[in-house]
């Protein structure tokens, strides 16, 4: 199924917030913490801004220096799926676990606009 841009579910938003992280990290040839990625499928509140702090600014700066239009693209895109929520929900129930498994696996499929 392809990655559906109309769907702002906040678990399907997390899902994708999640995946074009780690795509972003995969790009500069590291890789997120195995226990972040699990633990953002149930508290995304906790997780995403820390990851977006830490790892997920680090990649930026360095994809930066090698493509900066690239670069602006890509957090033009993550900007514009952060503004789909009014907060990161602080856990996800079954239903909303669904969806971010969903948005994950759809955002990754599609990749990011390098």
């Amino acid at each position: 199924m392809p990655l559906n841009d109309s769907h702002n579910a906040p678990g399907y938003v997390c899902g994708r917030l999640i995946a074009a992280y780690e795509l972003i990290v995969n790009r500069t040839g590291q890789e997120l913490p195995l226990n972040d990625l699990t633990l953002s499928a149930t508290n995304p509140a906790y997780v995403l801004p820390r990851l977006r702090a830490r790892q997920v600014q680090k990649a930026l700066a360095r994809m930066r220096r090698q493509n900066p239009g690239g670069t602006a693209r890509v957090e033009d895109y993550i900007a514009d799926l952060a503004a789909r929520l009014d907060d990161f929900p602080k856990r996800l129930d079954s239903e909303q676990g669904a969806q971010y498994i969903l948005g994950e696996a759809h955002q990754k499929g599609a990749g990011l606009p390098f």
